[in-house]
């Protein structure tokens, strides 16, 4: 016998080799977002961390958020050197769909560890 589903576990969040970025309710709450905050990922040893980088800053910024409709708490960002980044500590070439674990504090704000080791 087999499973049709295989792995129920959603992706927290999706890294495409276009640069797009898809952003799941879940951490769009953990981290608090809102239109036009702008996310990084900080690098310490091994562990990579997202975060918001500034809050609604005026004018244009690479990898500024935007909801996906006016409905949910989903939101879209663009940022082809994130997403570089990601795909290859992953070693994948199309995406990387990815979970996070859970948010820790520090100089910086809210940081959420991105689990690069399992491919969802």
């Amino acid at each position: 016998m087999q499973s049709i589903l295989g792995n129920t576990r959603k992706a927290d969040i999706t890294f495409y080799a276009s640069g797009r970025i898809d952003i799941s309710a879940r951490v769009a709450k953990h981290l608090q977002l809102s239109r036009g905050d702008v996310l990084d990922i900080m690098i310490d040893q091994d562990e990579f961390y997202l975060y918001v980088r500034l809050r609604s800053p005026n004018g244009r910024h690479e990898a500024m958020v935007f909801p996906t409709n006016k409905a949910g708490n989903h939101f879209r960002t663009s940022s082809s050197r994130l997403c570089t980044a990601i795909l290859q500590e992953c070693k994948a070439t199309a995406k990387a769909r990815l979970c996070v674990g859970e948010p820790t504090e520090n100089e910086y704000g809210k940081l959420l560890p991105i689990i690069t080791k399992y491919l969802l």
